[in-house]
């Protein structure tokens, strides 16, 4: 299960960062987009981030001492922000250009989303 945990944590760390990075890649343009593969690096952040609490469940199970389990409340607020970030990007995904306040909506959830993962415990 450590290895499966690792390997799980590896690619939800790669898909956030990954957001971000596209994200930013933006600022200096005059006209914004929501980069390609968004909701897809996204949706594999999800994925990942489902497949750690159901893995840290059952490490709990077998050890509760070392592996205590998440705070359900923040990974509530953690799904529903990466919902809301995954809604606006396929809202936007087609268009041509997107406001400077729906990117910068993009990021401050991308970064609230960074900041709870610091209140995990």
């Amino acid at each position: 299960m450590k290895i499966a945990a690792g390997i799980f944590v590896g690619i939800h760390l790669l898909s956030v960062a990954a957001i971000v990075i596209l994200l930013l890649l933006q600022a200096g343009k005059a006209t914004k987009v929501v980069p390609k593969g968004l909701t897809h690096i996204g949706l594999t952040a999800l994925v990942a981030g489902i497949a750690l609490v159901g893995i840290r469940q059952s490490q709990h199970h077998q050890n509760p001492q070392l592996y205590p389990v998440y705070n359900a409340g923040t990974i509530a607020v953690k799904f529903v922000v990466l919902v809301i970030l995954l809604a606006l990007a396929y809202k936007n995904g087609k268009k041509k250009s997107i406001t400077r306040l729906e990117w910068a909506t993009l990021l401050a959830l991308t970064v609230l989303n960074i900041g709870l993962a610091g209140t995990l415990k």
